[in-house]
């Protein structure tokens, strides 16, 4: 991945050299990366409040008891699935990207995932549990999409919240069809 960022940064430099606008790419590059830090600043807050409320969830049990609710679902998605540990980090992963907090819920997904790894043995070769688990993490619905409500917000929208109707309906869609996608993988795989 270096290899190609450094190779866009090198030829960004060549192009305006011969087209000789190199004080153009030096103030687009400053400019973008200003506007990068903006980003981030504006996401932090986000972040660490959903980090923060997941946490206490897990440490007040709320957690389980949620897992409790969703275990026939959970039952469902990961049939082979036993370990406590594992389908609660895949329950915060999915909570978080339930309520719009995807970029929190990458830490969330990057544990569930390395636990399903471990599970599986490290085989190079993905578990049904573990491309089912991306497959609904990547498509999840999103109740409330704050990251796209505050990104709108930033930029002007008049009505930041009216991307909520859409975005519900394109998540029940999309993640319908990766479980159905999945199942037919799976019970494929066993035929």
């Amino acid at each position: 991945m270096n290899w190609i960022w450094g190779g866009m940064l090198l030829l960004g430099i060549v192009f305006a050299g011969v087209r000789g606008n190199l004080d153009a790419f030096s103030e687009g590059l400053l400019s973008s990366c200003t506007e990068a830090v903006y980003f981030i600043l504006s996401l932090a807050g986000i972040m660490a409040a959903w980090s923060g409320i997941m946490n206490v969830a897990k440490e007040s049990g709320l957690m389980d008891k949620a897992s409790a609710l969703v275990r026939p679902l959970m039952g469902f998605l990961f049939p082979r699935e036993k370990n406590k540990d594992t389908l609660a980090m895949m329950l915060m992963s999915f909570t978080a990207n339930l309520f719009g907090a995807g970029n929190s819920a990458t830490v969330f997904s990057l544990k569930a995932m390395k636990l399903l790894d471990e599970e599986n043995g490290g085989s190079p070769l993905a578990s049904n549990e573990m491309c089912m688990f991306l497959a609904v993490n990547m498509s999840m619905l999103q109740l409330v999409p704050i990251s796209v409500i505050q990104l709108r917000s930033d930029a002007g929208s008049a009505d930041p919240g009216s991307i909520i109707i859409p975005s519900i309906l394109a998540g029940l869609f999309s993640m319908a069809v990766s479980i159905a996608v999945c199942k037919f993988f799976e019970r494929r795989s066993f035929v």
